[in-house]
């Protein structure tokens, strides 16, 4: 019995032992607003060429007291879609 409680404690102290040189780095982030911007340019010069098929639309976000919340923009029309929601 004594010496299965000894080949246990030696390899406890040798498992912390080898697990000691090899930090663990933590971090944390603090979330802010972000805006996101984007600009279309185009090369065509007729403008009767140019068709628009599909909108352009992403999220903006937005942090109110520690919580972040997000609405989706058009930002093709360059109008907001829908209201704020809480980030899952």
């Amino acid at each position: 019995m004594k010496l299965k409680n000894r080949k246990i404690y030696l390899s406890m102290a040798i498992l912390t032992l080898c697990v000691l040189p090899f930090p663990v780095n933590t971090s944390a982030q603090t979330v802010q607003e972000k805006s996101v911007s984007v600009e279309l340019t185009s090369s065509i010069t007729d403008s009767s060429d140019a068709h628009l098929y599909a909108p352009i639309i992403g999220w903006r976000y937005k942090s109110v007291n520690g919580k972040v919340y997000r609405r989706q923009y058009n930002y093709s029309r360059e109008k907001w879609i829908g209201e704020w929601e809480l980030c899952p």
